[in-house]
């Protein structure tokens, strides 16, 4: 007889992911995991290139180097940070540390889906909020997460702003949120995406951690920097979270390549608003398109993603739109494990890609 693992893990989902590639085309716009359309900095490429040298020793285990950095980038204290393999590390490890057999973790219900995973791998049941607004803005649905609340409940998942829906919470709603959520309750904030974020009303939640409120804020290198194949994430947390990551964090989790090249991309806060405001552009233009040419809903995003429904009356409905785009060579996101069939996640691109893009849509849909 094989080895039992845990009963509470025996039926957990894999996190699914989006197409990289579409058998019998020539070209890829790949349109479908959220990644950066830049590759890493120049000064990012050439300091991984230093630290290749020196990869036959060990990497840093304290990342003090990358934490004063961040620390410098985003005002925060730099014994206020910990670094993760990516801040899905975090999350998973946030969940294990907090939540476990007969706990509670509350999670948008069309939030991103490796919160639910991570709390059933803890053994924790997730309880799902169910999402505020109607068809033409969905967000976080903050008023159902304060119902679901229990004595059970250890972790708020907020992620904002939220994938796939592009929408956010604002600054007054936040910080109302958190007043109004137990102290007891840990609330998470997967900011992965507020680099992206251009809304005067936007806050990431980092005011939150510092005035002690039970807040956790996540940070990541995968989007804005490019430098999603490194692996890097970080948590803006309170003394008392950080002394528990720290704890169970794995030593040497983070290599001298990523290290290096995360330290010399987040001293760039220049290149960073470069590529926020391309990005806004390129964005508002293609949901613009498909509104006004095709007559599609798209959801306001504050992301480098937007959620797109096709119209009842369209041709085709989101299955098959995916499938025709995916014969083109253009690579999207059925949204169907996120609760949301009848709609498609298309990451930004280039200009040209979303050009590319907008015109195999319209091929697809025979206009």
């Amino acid at each position: 007889m094989p080895p039992r693992a845990h009963p509470h893990l025996l039926d957990l989902p894999i996190l699914p992911i989006g197409e990289s590639s579409a058998p019998g085309t020539k070209r890829i716009i790949p349109l479908a995991n959220n990644e950066a359309t830049e590759p890493p900095s120049a000064a990012a490429q050439d300091a991984a290139r230093k630290a290749m040298a020196v990869a036959n020793f060990y990497p840093s285990v304290t990342h003090s180097e990358l934490k004063q950095a961040i620390a410098a980038a985003y005002d925060v204290d730099p014994a206020g940070v910990v670094c993760g393999n990516g801040s899905s590390e975090i999350i998973a490890l946030l969940a294990q540390a907090y939540a476990g057999l007969g706990d509670e973790v509350i999670i948008g219900r069309h939030g991103y889906l490796y919160f639910s995973i991570c709390a059933r791998m803890a053994g924790a049941a997730p309880v799902y909020a169910v999402s505020s607004g109607d068809a033409n803005h969905l967000s976080f649905g903050l008023q159902a997460a304060l119902d679901a609340v229990t004595p059970k409940t250890r972790i708020v998942f907020l992620d904002n702003p939220c994938n796939p829906l592009g929408t956010y919470v604002s600054r007054d709603d936040l910080w109302a949120f958190r007043g109004k959520l137990p102290e007891d309750v840990l609330l998470v904030i997967d900011g992965a995406y507020a680099d992206y974020a251009t809304a005067e009303d936007f806050d990431p939640g980092d005011g939150l951690v510092l005035a002690g409120k039970n807040t956790v804020v996540l940070r990541t290198f995968s989007k804005i920097y490019g430098l999603a194949g490194l692996r890097v994430g970080w948590a803006h947390a309170p003394a008392s979270v950080v002394e528990v990551l720290n704890k169970v964090m794995r030593p040497g989790n983070l290599s001298g390549v990523s290290l290096a090249a995360s330290e010399a991309a987040v001293k760039e806060q220049d290149v960073v608003a470069g590529r926020r405001e391309t990005n806004q552009r390129v964005r508002d233009a293609f949901a613009a398109s498909l509104e006004a040419d095709l007559g599609y809903t798209v959801l306001p995003s504050q992301s480098n993603f937007l959620l797109v429904t096709p119209p009842a009356g369209a041709s085709k409905n989101a299955a098959a739109l995916y499938q025709g785009l995916m014969a083109e060579g253009v690579l999207v996101r059925p949204m169907g494990p996120y609760q949301l069939p009848d709609s498609l996640r298309i990451s930004v691109g280039t200009e040209e890609e979303m050009g590319i893009a907008l015109d195999a849509i319209k091929k697809v849909e025979g206009v």
